[in-house]
């Protein structure tokens, strides 16, 4: 395996020599560039895994730059470097993401040494090399394995926590009930190294392996279900779904069949579906989700205020729940545009008669506003990780509580 490369554009030569030395030094084989036909020349020769990219350049901004790496078909993690408003950063970031690009993060000028060397190792760490036939095998020999994050009731009727099928989770001396948890698929290359779903979805998307690792997730979760049922628990759980899964008109019935082989009911699963993904016009997509929901299956609108969707077609598709976006969640107590947003979203799907679930919970100042609100549901690593499969069993059926937060990451 090769040195990881990275190309920095900033006009601003003294700051491109700093990110340059910051890159080697971890180990990076790092270049700087100082306008946009010099990136050009990178992308197209160097192929570089991670950039650096300045917002504000001479006869260019950061948005066209972003446009034509889209359009190149750039893979390469994307980190925006800028010293400009903090709000027109974050829409840049949202389209960089809409546009299919990689975006990591964005870096504030100046910029901290400590803080880019730390980035940098951790993508160092998540960037082991894999090919679609890697993942073609680990999906084929079982070698995807799911994590579960535990999502908790915040407002409504809460059982009491005596019962014996209820699975509480305690975080500062306060018992929130589980009432479910959200699927991620986790995989460990041949290298040894964690991929992110950020990489590998796109892969298994791009060579139609997806419909396969949908299947494998769903089994995992269908039999994590069944045998919580076994422990007198009843559970729900949130999975991820593919827009381009969602054409095949007998997945309804391939999923419903698998659920009721182990006594799964599928109101137990929520499928979910990004925003952006919702605006459609192919007949099947609503076809597909109009008879999953016909068969009991939850359906949530992920993600939601990042994308384009119309209150026509949230009204008109059979969704029954929200989820807030974790960027307005996690800026609702600083910034008074985002917390009424979050406001309005809940009330929006209140109206509708949705539930609604924030995500990205990280303080406990979010989980009181949230509360406050009249929010349904929560999750977020303030409550807890992605927790192993094992570590749930261990506790279900026990006389103690879910006690994972922030333990597993």
């Amino acid at each position: 395996m090769g040195d990881k490369t990275l190309v920095v554009i900033d006009d601003d030569d003294l700051v491109g020599q700093l990110v340059v030395e910051a890159a080697q030094q971890v180990g990076f084989a790092a270049r700087a560039v100082q306008d946009f036909e010099a990136l050009k020349i990178q992308v197209d020769t160097a192929e570089p895994d991670v950039m650096v990219l300045d917002l504000v350049l001479p006869n260019v901004d950061g948005i066209q730059v972003l446009r034509y790496l889209a359009d190149r078909g750039c893979k390469a993690k994307i980190w925006l470097l800028s010293g400009f408003d903090p709000k027109v950063v974050q829409t840049a970031e949202r389209l960089g993401v809409s546009l299919g690009l990689n975006i990591v993060g964005a870096l504030n000028k100046p910029v901290s040494v400590t803080t880019l060397k730390e980035e940098l190792r951790k993508q160092l760490r998540e960037s082991g090399d894999f090919s679609a036939h890697d993942l073609e095998q680990a999906i084929a020999d079982d070698h995807l394995f799911v994590h579960y994050q535990p999502k908790v009731r915040l407002a409504g009727e809460r059982i009491a926590e005596t019962d014996s099928d209820v699975l509480t989770l305690t975080v500062d001396d306060t018992p929130f009930e589980v009432m479910g948890f959200e699927a991620l698929a986790r995989w460990r290359n041949p290298h040894g190294a964690l991929v992110s779903p950020v990489k590998f979805i796109p892969v298994a998307e791009s060579s139609r392996m997806i419909e396969q690792l949908t299947q494998s997730v769903f089994r995992q979760v269908i039999e994590a279900l069944s045998q919580w049922k076994a422990r007198g628990v009843r559970l729900n759980v949130a999975v991820n779904i593919s827009p381009s899964t969602l054409a095949d008109l007998d997945l309804p019935d391939r999923l419903a069949d698998k659920a009721g082989a182990l006594g799964v009911s599928p109101d137990q699963m929520i499928l979910e579906i990004t925003e952006n993904s919702a605006v459609t016009e192919d007949p099947h997509f609503m076809d597909v989700l109009s008879r999953f929901r016909l068969k009991g299956f939850g359906l949530s609108l992920d993600d939601f205020g990042t994308g384009f969707s119309s209150l026509i077609q949230i009204y008109r598709m059979p969704f029954t729940e929200l989820k807030i976006d974790r960027s307005f969640v996690s800026e609702m107590d600083q910034n008074e545009e985002a917390f009424t947003i979050v406001r309005s979203i809940v009330d929006l799907g209140h109206n509708l008669g949705m539930k609604v679930c924030a995500e990205g919970v990280e303080t406990r100042a979010s989980a009181n506003t949230l509360m406050t609100l009249g929010c349904d549901y929560a999750q977020g690593f303030y409550f807890s990780r992605p927790v192993a499969l094992p570590d749930i069993m261990r506790r279900i059926g026990t006389a103690s509580a879910l006690d994972v937060s922030r333990r597993i990451s």
